[in-house]
Order: C-alpha cells, then sequence, then structure tokens
C-alpha cells in the first residue's frame, strides 16, 4: 500500500479587506502604496512553504464586499511593485525617514563621544569609582548605538540574503477569491 502524495500547499494570503495589504495611511492611488511589512513577511514565509513546487499563482482570500470598490488590477501592480523593490539594496527598498536618520546619526555620535569621554576618565584618574563611572558612560553609549546596530544586524542583512526570494514571489501572477463570510468557500475565483 503506497501513501497518496501530500496534497499541494496553497500559496494565499487571506484578508480582512484588501486595505489590509497596504501601509494604513496612505492616500497614494493603489497602484503606488506599498505593502505593510506584515504581510510581506507573511508572503516570505509562504514562498519557503511551497517554493520547492513553484506556484505560479498567489491566491488573495478577500471579503466578496470588497470587489465591488477593488481594482484588481492596481493591486497587482502594487504587490508587484513593492516586491520588485525589496529586491534592491534596503535604503532603496524600504529608506529610513527623517526621524529615523536622525536616531541613528544621534546614536552614533553619543556612542562615540561616551568612547572618548570613558578614554579621557581612564587617561586621567585611578580609582575604583572613576572606572566605574567611565564603565557606566561606555554602557550609554552601547545603548544609544543600539537602534543603529538593530537596522543592520536584524534588517539589512535578512534583507539581502532575502532579494532573491523577493524577486521570485514578484513574478507569481495574483488572483482574487472573494469570499461571502470569512472562513466561507469563495463567491468567486477571478482568473484575471
Amino acid at each position: 500500500m503506497s501513501a497518496a502524495a501530500p496534497e499541494q500547499r496553497e500559496f494565499a494570503i487571506r484578508v480582512a479587506a484588501i486595505d489590509d495589504l497596504f501601509v494604513a495611511f496612505d492616500a497614494r492611488p493603489v497602484a503606488e502604496r506599498s505593502l505593510r511589512d506584515e504581510v510581506r513577511l507573511w508572503l516570505l514565509d509562504e514562498w519557503e512553504h511551497v517554493r520547492g513546487a513553484r506556484p505560479s499563482i498567489l491566491h488573495v482570500h478577500a471579503p466578496a464586499t470588497d470587489r465591488a470598490v477593488t481594482d484588481e488590477h492596481a493591486v497587482g501592480v502594487a504587490v508587484r511593485a513593492d516586491l520588485r523593490a525589496h529586491t534592491r539594496r534596503l535604503h532603496y527598498a524600504n529608506p529610513l525617514n527623517r526621524r529615523e536618520r536622525i536616531a541613528v546619526w544621534a546614536g552614533v555620535l553619543i556612542f562615540l563621544i561616551t568612547i572618548a569621554i570613558s578614554t579621557l576618565l581612564d587617561k586621567e584618574f585611578t580609582g575604583v569609582l572613576i572606572a566605574g563611572i567611565s564603565q557606566g558612560i561606555v554602557v550609554i553609549g552601547w545603548v544609544a548605538l543600539w537602534d543603529p546596530a538593530q537596522r543592520v544586524a536584524g534588517d539589512i542583512v535578512p534583507h539581502y540574503f532575502l532579494r532573491k526570494r523577493y524577486a521570485e514571489i514578484a513574478e507569481v501572477e495574483l488572483r482574487f477569491a472573494w469570499h461571502d463570510a470569512p472562513g466561507n468557500v469563495p463567491v468567486a475565483v477571478d482568473m484575471t
């Protein structure tokens, strides 16, 4: 008795509304919007499960009530554009806003200042209390450097290794499965 082949897993995402795919508060036309980080990461995780079968379709399961107001072509353009943008270096795909750039530069500057102060204290003074203060100042510098280090280790490095996956997913066709209620069977599957 041979075991049945495992059922092929669908490459799909389910959303409560089409707008849930995109960054909140983005007032640009749908075709120009960026995917939410959670959506992009979900697609990457799902792609890893189905990648061996190389599915050619990504099904977007959404409520039928969104169908009349959804420009399916524009959604597809936005999804592909976002994924293609993420095949480039992260500072092009997801640039830092002004506040984040200031935080990075401030963190690096504070770190360098605390190192200079600590070195000056270590050279000019001896004693346990001064050594403790010196080390405390260095800890403040390391804490200030946390955000820039997180950007490198938590964002830039993983992104470098995921760029090829983004390119693979960007080539997948987008289709919509409209549902009358969450978890129910599709009302219609659009093959456009």
